[in-house]
């Protein structure tokens, strides 16, 4: 997934120096890539589609195994 970070001028002429410029766009560019990432987790054993995103906590899923990842947990549509 490649992440696209915008600046305005505003933001850019704003920054009192290079250096605090560069902190900014990573923390945009961190922010824009993990913590606003709706898009929806895979079942690590067969592959398909969860009804999770990936920024659902993972005591409000169904089927999470820590240090494992997201499962369908559901005989009936997992494959495997």
């Amino acid at each position: 997934m490649s992440v696209t970070v915008t600046l305005t001028e505003k933001e850019i002429v704003t920054m009192p120096n290079d250096v605090d410029l560069g902190k900014y766009v990573r923390q945009k560019y961190i922010h824009e890539k993990y913590v606003n990432d709706n898009s929806y987790d895979y079942c690590v054993i067969c592959g398909k589609q969860t009804p999770y995103t990936k920024m659902t906590h993972i005591d409000e899923r169904i089927g999470y195994i820590e240090c494992g990842g997201q499962t369908c947990f559901q005989p009936n549509i997992c494959d495997k």
